[in-house]
């Protein structure tokens, strides 16, 4: 058979299987179901803020702003719980040093592996800096800062794939819990030095709890772009994988945005950096990293942190593109759809991971987890078992190991890798296509 008609084989083989899974059908059709008007109107109200046209921290739109989302979570029936998860900003000034801030956490609890957690958050504050020092400064707590695209687009996001992910319609049962929050004072102000005390707040008291955070996504400011659906990753090396899997979901399920690839972008700008600082793997999306630069996609957005950033300067086409890409990535990584799953590994077992990504051209990654120090032996083979190339042989320590098999000069196929040691045998199979 000729080599074109084998790769046409190969490729309505791979979709045939991915039109039968039933978890790919069903994260299908909740990307489907990603409403614009519904986030559309989430942002008309956090605009508004209870009438105040303002959301900067510390004053009273920050504060409706905070119970309209945890009124908006409390609509959804399928969440299993919704909570205020309080903090203070203690070096503000007095008397702002005292007053309660919040985060609000939706939960939908994972029905095989609980105690593992992916997180989508975006931050609920917003800021006018940009409008110059001096009106800054003298004017902040009355000063309009509707915030539309800054964050009131991320906040709409999550309240949408609360509602999809949690609607028992959908027949979505994750395997592990899936947390929603709105994060408070993420932006700097005037009245106190930092930024991200909301989420640092967070991620600390996650760690003191020694939660199992397996992924984190940070949505911030995604929907200014007149010309392109264009969004940024952000990530550090050991959260490279989450931007990978992104990516990934974004080619698998068509959510058509245009995506940067991998070195990702490397900031600290969004609310994933605290949980950086505690150890977890994190990224960030937003409409270009950083905003305030011009990209190949993307022009430097003027409105940025100015009384400007109103609804009418949003893309809500984008802002679609993004929501479903966000549920896409999330409810794969959550749910048995192992094509863009991370598998979760068990400390006490011997661990070989779907190779990523998959299928691949040339290369691929394979990673191997030891819970002691043992000998190994890991090979690819043809489909006809004959060896390929030998990965590793020898003493591997503890701990978890990749590898990456490079197929440039082997032909489009079907390949088996296999991981041996005196105890046992585990093999996978991956496909190269050319």
């Amino acid at each position: 058979m000729p080599t074109k008609k084998i790769l046409l084989f190969v490729l309505l083989f791979i979709s045939i299987s991915l039109a039968q899974d039933s978890t790919y059908q069903k994260i299908s059709q909740m990307i489907d179901s990603v409403s614009s008007p519904n986030m559309r109107n989430h942002i008309i109200n956090l605009v508004n803020a209870g009438g105040h046209g303002s959301r900067v921290t510390l004053t009273p739109g920050n504060d409706s702003a905070a119970f309209y989302i945890k009124r908006e979570f409390e609509k959804i029936p399928g969440l299993t719980s919704v909570t205020m998860d309080t903090f203070y900003i203690t070096d503000a000034v007095y008397p702002y040093n005292q007053k309660p801030m919040f985060n609000i956490v939706a939960e939908i609890r994972g029905k095989v592996t609980p105690a593992t957690q992916y997180i989508i958050g975006a931050h609920y504050d917003c800021s006018a800096s940009r409008m110059g020092s001096t009106i800054w400064t003298s004017q902040w707590k009355t000063i309009q800062a509707p915030g539309a695209d800054d964050n009131a687009t991320g906040v709409a996001i999550v309240l949408e794939l609360a509602r999809i992910l949690s609607d028992t319609a959908n027949h979505f049962n994750p395997d592990y819990t899936i947390k929603l929050v709105a994060f408070g004072a993420e932006e700097s102000g005037p009245a106190y030095g930092g930024h991200h005390y909301g989420s640092i707040h967070y991620a600390k008291n996650a760690k003191l709890r020694n939660d199992y955070i397996s992924g984190m996504l940070s949505i911030d400011m995604v929907g200014y772009n007149d010309n392109y659906n264009y969004n940024s990753i952000i990530s550090d090396a050991n959260s490279k994988w989450l931007g990978e899997k992104m990516v990934q979901a974004n080619q698998i399920f068509s959510t058509g945005l245009l995506l940067n690839a991998t070195p990702f972008v490397y900031g600290n700008y969004s609310d994933h950096f605290s949980f950086w600082e505690e150890g977890y793997k994190a990224i960030c999306l937003m409409e270009f990293g950083p905003p305030w630069n011009n990209g190949p996609y993307y022009i430097a957005n003027p409105f940025y942190h100015k009384t400007s950033d109103t609804l009418g300067t949003v893309n809500m086409e984008l802002v679609k593109r993004v929501g479903q890409l966000s549920l896409a990535t999330f409810a794969s990584l959550t749910s048995r759809f192992t094509d863009v799953k991370e598998e979760i590994i068990n400390p006490t077992s011997i661990y070989l991971s779907q190779n990523y990504p998959n299928p691949f051209n040339p290369s691929t990654n394979i990673k191997v987890y030891l819970p002691a120090t043992k000998n190994i032996k890991l090979k690819v083979y043809d489909m006809l078992g004959k060896e390929v190339v030998e990965l590793y042989n020898g003493e591997l320590q503890s701990g978890e190991h990749e590898f990456k098999f490079d197929g440039s000069q082997l032909s489009s196929g079907i390949y088996m890798y296999v991981l041996k040691t005196d105890e046992l045998s585990i093999s996978k199979k991956m496909l190269m296509i050319k």
